[in-house]
């Protein structure tokens, strides 16, 4: 059977500016809590429900944050890895999927339908990568956990981290500004990437701001300087930015 696919509906530009905001907004805040969801239930959860935990605990924030607890899982290695692994490779793989769909399909289908992947692909993929980068660089989460049970060392998280964010920022720009961006028509492409990526510190506040996590001053001073990067590449490579036609 084939499937073709029709062209992508119309952004609705035409609406009114506030409330294009807030669609935005409201899509974000939700695919946010989903992809921590995710990550906590069918990462973490699933598989220790897989090696045979007899109770699962899960809790997502409104902040977008949570945690998974489990009592009775089989305490083989392969069982306590996959089960602390299971939510960053899980989310991981919705994300990378979600964003090489939509890349692969590009101005194809419904706005809304893609608008909606495109926030799931961004959430679960840059929450990912950022948790292996700090994990990796503090010490903390889940990590610093993997690496007390594998040996790891942590430098390694932070690698795969940076990877993992590179090859997402490259596609998640793209599939913004050919896709999303048009949105907005108000504002140059080059100015709404800029105000798209500052969601990454914009979170780092939230971060801190959450009971679920703790972060001393100088960890919170890293990360919020760390995460302002990828604003400040999107003006560094402006021009380049905005050849890219919608």
């Amino acid at each position: 059977m084939t499937t073709t696919f029709r062209e992508m509906n119309e952004a609705p530009s035409s609406t009114q500016f506030w409330l294009r905001v807030t669609f935005t907004f409201i899509v974000g805040y939700f695919t946010k809590l989903l992809s921590c969801l995710i990550h906590e239930l069918f990462g973490h959860g699933l598989w220790a429900w897989i090696f045979g935990a007899d109770r699962i605990w899960f809790y997502v924030s409104w902040l977008g944050f949570g945690w998974c607890k489990w009592q009775g899982l089989d305490g083989s290695y392969i069982a306590r890895v996959m089960v602390m692994a299971g939510g960053l490779i899980d989310t991981s793989i919705v994300g990378v999927a979600a964003l090489i769909f939509l890349y692969l399909t590009r101005r194809r289908g419904s706005f809304y339908l893609r608008f909606l992947l495109f926030w799931l692909g961004f959430w679960a993929s840059t929450t990912q990568a950022a948790y292996l980068i700090l994990g990796g660089l503090v010490g903390t989460g889940d990590p610093a956990s993997l690496s007390r049970i594998t040996g790891v060392p942590l430098v390694s998280f932070i690698v795969l981290g940076l990877a993992l964010f590179l090859s997402a920022y490259i596609i998640i720009s793209i599939l913004f500004l050919s896709e999303m961006a048009p949105l907005f028509p108000e504002y140059s492409k080059g100015t709404l990437l800029f105000i798209f990526w500052l969601i990454i510190p914009l979170q780092v506040f939230l971060l801190a701001a959450s009971p679920e996590h703790k972060l001393t001053f100088e960890q919170f001073t890293l990360s919020l300087a760390l995460s302002i990067l990828p604003s400040l590449v999107s003006i560094i490579f402006k021009q380049k930015i905005n050849s890219i036609k919608p």
